[in-house]
């Protein structure tokens, strides 16, 4: 069974390539996850390697479809323990629960096994400002303390305390203890005894989304003997605000010796006209876009969430962000309703609306008809108020969470649904921010342009800047054409 074919030459290199450190730059659709796959089959089966191959990206979702192109090229049994693909996420909370059972360091109360969430939303209570509980390292001893964050909800500071104490934490404390405890050699050395002796290869998808600490560990693991291989395009680096180090890579594959092989043939682009605007775009020239309306396209994106709801009617954001209350959650309970009637499509932070909210997958089926109905009633009157108050009645029967007092900006939301409720013509088109549509790819696409983002194209873009690389990627997501809505 050849296994390899149906690749070009070009993915093929990719593939076999067999410097111990390899870089794989990989331009939108041109096969990076296939590759990745292929490579992490070939170290598994075909004699690259006869040691634990590992797989790591920084979403579940990015996770899962590696995991899948995996099993679809080599079978189930490539994915038996210990060869595995899991998040970033996920290793680091077995690193830190390793040194946390060594002893080298310790958990308040003297705790050796924790719990790690992902989110504090739903679990813990929230307070308006601008400190941020957190973890830190004093000496050997992880310990409370703070830092300064933007003003949003963060978790309140002594339920904060109460649950570290009762080992609750989540991955951004997991993240905050481990980067100050590899300042420790000792703690370095037992991270490295446990890593060279259960990976033995380690592929790490898109490597661009990487922060400082997991770019620190993928030195390391060069450093150590690790075969290493990092996938990636500077094109595409888009999580800067969530610390994401982009400007790093390239200083990480210059001081490790990492071949370069890079995939530059894309298959997502069908026309001559999708194919032209990427080139150009990417050799920084100036361009322009045709206008359409939105409904002569598949989807509909912008750089936020607030840009698309200010498009015209016929689209219909997936979301308004991620809800920092319960009432925000509610909200978008009653969008989600929306959505999943006129689109088929849930809504972007649904899960962390159901979190905030306290309650189960399972509501949803219970919620559908009360919803459905608060949603009528928008559409035959404009007493938003009313329409407001049995929302959160309505959500109130299945939340035992605590409600704010109304304000401006919940009712807002709540005119903005009905603004689409009323909206003429024979259906919705999805809108999606940029970041949500990473990875993705359509037919036709429509874009939300600003201003100053149309200024951009005037003059060309250029990789060095995240708003730029914003652009990049909301531009080469349609497989025929893409246009300004």
């Amino acid at each position: 069974m050849d296994l390899t074919g149906g690749l070009t030459d070009e993915q093929l290199t990719a593939v076999c390539a067999r410097a111990r450190c390899t870089y794989i730059e990989a331009a939108p659709g041109s096969g990076k996850t296939t590759v990745a796959a292929m490579r992490f089959g070939l170290y598994r089966f075909a004699g690259m390697a006869e040691d634990t191959v590992v797989g790591l990206s920084f979403t579940r979702s990015a996770t899962n479809e590696l995991q899948q192109r995996i099993r679809l090229r080599w079978g189930a049994r490539a994915l038996t323990w210990p060869h595995r693909v899991m998040t970033f996420d996920a290793l680091l909370e077995r690193l830190l629960g390793h040194v946390l059972e060594t002893g080298l360091i310790k958990w308040p109360g003297g705790l050796t096994s924790i719990t790690v969430n992902d989110t504090w939303k739903g679990r813990a209570e929230h307070k308006w400002g601008t400190r941020r509980p957190t973890l830190l390292l004093n000496g050997r001893d992880i310990a409370v303390g703070t830092r300064r964050a933007r003003q949003e909800n963060h978790v309140e500071y002594t339920d904060f305390v109460a649950r570290v104490t009762d080992g609750e934490c989540t991955h951004d404390e997991v993240r905050a203890v481990l980067d100050a405890a590899l300042d420790l050699e000792d703690v370095r050395d037992a991270i490295a005894r446990l890593l060279i002796d259960s990976i033995g290869t380690l592929i790490v998808d898109e490597i661009y989304d990487a922060n400082q600490l997991d770019l620190r560990l993928v030195e390391l693991a060069c450093l150590w003997g690790l075969r290493v291989t990092i996938i990636g395009d500077p094109w595409q680096a888009l999580y800067g605000f969530r610390g994401a180090s982009p400007d790093l890579v390239p200083k990480l594959v210059a001081a490790q010796d990492f071949v370069c092989v890079p995939l530059t043939r894309s298959f997502r682009f069908s026309t001559d006209e999708a194919r032209t605007l990427s080139a150009e775009l990417r050799q920084g020239h100036a361009v322009a876009l045709p206008a359409k309306v939105p409904v002569q396209s598949d989807i509909v994106l912008a750089g936020t969430w607030k840009l698309l709801w200010e498009c015209p009617h016929s689209v219909l954001p997936l979301s308004f962000g991620t809800p920092e209350t319960t009432n925000a959650a509610a909200i978008l309970m009653l969008l989600n309703r929306l959505t999943t009637t006129a689109l088929g499509q849930r809504a972007v932070f649904l899960p962390d609306a159901l979190a905030g909210l306290g309650i189960d997958e399972e509501a949803l089926n219970r919620l559908a008809d009360p919803l459905s109905e608060i949603l009528e009633s928008m559409r035959g009157s404009s007493d938003i108020d009313s329409s407001y108050e049995a929302l959160i009645r309505v959500i109130g029967g299945e939340s035992t969470r605590t409600f704010k007092r109304k304000h401006r900006t919940h009712t807002r939301k709540m005119e903005a649904i009905r603004t689409r409720l009323l909206a003429n013509g024979s259906g919705f088109v999805a809108g999606l921010t940029v970041h949500q549509a990473k990875g993705r790819e359509w037919n036709n696409v429509g874009v939300r342009l600003t201003e100053n983002e149309s200024a951009l194209l005037s003059t060309g873009l250029r990789s060095g800047q995240e708003s730029h690389r914003r652009l990049y990627v909301a531009l080469t997501r349609a497989r025929q054409a893409t246009t300004a809505i």
